[in-house]
């Protein structure tokens, strides 16, 4: 909610040197822009042909990155510890990595725990980061799992991945997948998902198969951005897609309170564009609630026990949790799966300035029951990104980006 009048003549108000109080800010300015507007009156800005007048004055108003409502300082303070994460670490990814490891960028964009283990997927590499769960800093504990002779992608290994999400199937534990957001067909104008069926070794991975989603997107940067498996009730393998854009759109994905979970289940098909003759079919688009009103959706988590979902928003700089129905592997029903309400979360903001300094977000995790009698479990990993570049972005994001993330719920 907007500050009352009081709020703002304390956020405004300023005392010099000598201790004298100067009006507010913003009514200096009402006052300003009241004192221009009279002198145009009496001093006539038409002209005598009635032309229409000059514009006086051309006031451009910056927008924030939208927040729970609430500031950090002033009436925000009674619920700040109740909205915000709290931060448990930050770890950056070359910080973990030994020196020989390094890479000149690390664009975490999916985090899982598997064992005692974080595996990482970033966009801008091929690699799967193995991290260990103490976050032990320049460790040989941490590897790099590269891909063997069984994967060779069509446009070759100098170009980025875009691997965007990195799932485990919990009931066959060697499976994973990993997803590349949104490829462009060599034969056609159409952008799908790429699915990769991958085991790991002890010397890095192996590609089974890869696959295409059934469902299109408009172009190669608003693809699948977060995902989850669940076995269902029906024994069949699902993989939940999150779409990175509103209406799982690029020309419509501003809109917020829009955000949409394509369940899919895998089909083998005679003609298909990907390699392997088989299809991540549709099965059933799920709505997220419009309380998760977000810019953006950048990663799903989803905790079996509980049902409890978590979604981020890059942009927004939050976080949703709430509930799946048959969530769960083993009871997961697409036609009876339906989001329940939840909250909206922060992440910590600057202290300064209550600005977001997690400003890229990509990944999350469930990693911890929650304190006794809770009905969610209590920890999350999660990955960040590189920050935009040449000024799209603050300088307070630089620090906590394309780094692992340990935050506790408040």
């Amino acid at each position: 909610m907007p500050p009352t009048p009081e709020e703002s003549a304390t956020e405004y108000t300023r005392v010099d040197a000598a201790g004298t109080r100067r009006p507010p800010r913003r009514v200096a300015l009402i006052v300003a822009v009241s004192c221009m507007a009279l002198a145009a009156v009496s001093i006539g800005l038409t002209n005598a042909s009635g032309l229409s007048a000059i514009p006086l004055l051309g006031l451009k108003k910056s927008e924030a990155i939208p927040h729970t409502g609430e500031f950090c300082t002033g009436s925000g303070a009674k619920t700040y510890t109740k909205t915000t994460l709290k931060r448990v670490a930050d770890r950056t990814v070359t910080g973990l990595l030994e020196w020989s490891a390094h890479e000149p960028k690390f664009e975490a964009s999916d985090v899982i725990k598997v064992g005692e283990k974080f595996l990482v997927v970033c966009d801008s590499s091929w690699d799967i980061l193995s991290i260990d769960e103490r976050l032990p800093l320049l460790s040989p504990k941490n590897e790099v799992l590269k891909p063997d002779a069984s994967f060779s992608p069509a446009g070759g290994f100098e170009e980025d991945s875009g691997f965007e999400v990195l799932i485990h199937d919990a009931s066959a534990p060697g499976d994973f997948y990993v997803m590349r957001e949104s490829i462009q067909n060599f034969d056609s104008a159409k952008y799908n998902a790429h699915v990769l069926k991958v085991r790991l070794t002890d010397s890095g991975y192996t590609v089974d198969e890869t696959c295409e989603s059934e469902m299109e997107f408009e172009g190669d940067s608003k693809g699948f951005e977060g995902g989850v498996s669940l076995r269902g009730k029906d024994g069949v393998l699902y993989l939940l897609g999150l779409c990175e854009g509103n209406h799982c759109s690029e020309s419509k994905g501003k809109e917020v309170g829009n955000g949409r979970i394509v369940v899919m289940a895998r089909q083998d098909v005679e003609t298909s564009g990907a390699a392997d003759g088989c299809l991540w079919k549709t099965v059933k688009v799920l709505e997220l609630p419009k309380e998760a009103e977000f810019v953006d959706y950048s990663a799903i988590a989803i905790h079996h026990s509980t049902k409890s979902v978590a979604v981020t928003s890059q942009e927004n700089s939050q976080l949703w949790i709430g509930t799946l129905q048959t969530g769960s592997d083993g009871e997961f029903e697409p036609d009876k799966a339906v989001f329940g309400e939840g909250k909206v979360y922060d992440f910590p903001r600057s202290g300064d300035s209550c600005e977001a300094i997690y400003c890229n977000v990509e990944g999350i995790h469930w990693i911890s029951e929650g304190a006794k009698g809770s009905e969610a479990p209590g920890t999350l990993v999660a990955v960040s990104d590189k920050m935009k570049s040449k000024g799209r972005q603050a300088a307070v994001c630089h620090d906590k980006d394309q780094s692992v993330h340990l935050f506790a719920l408040p």
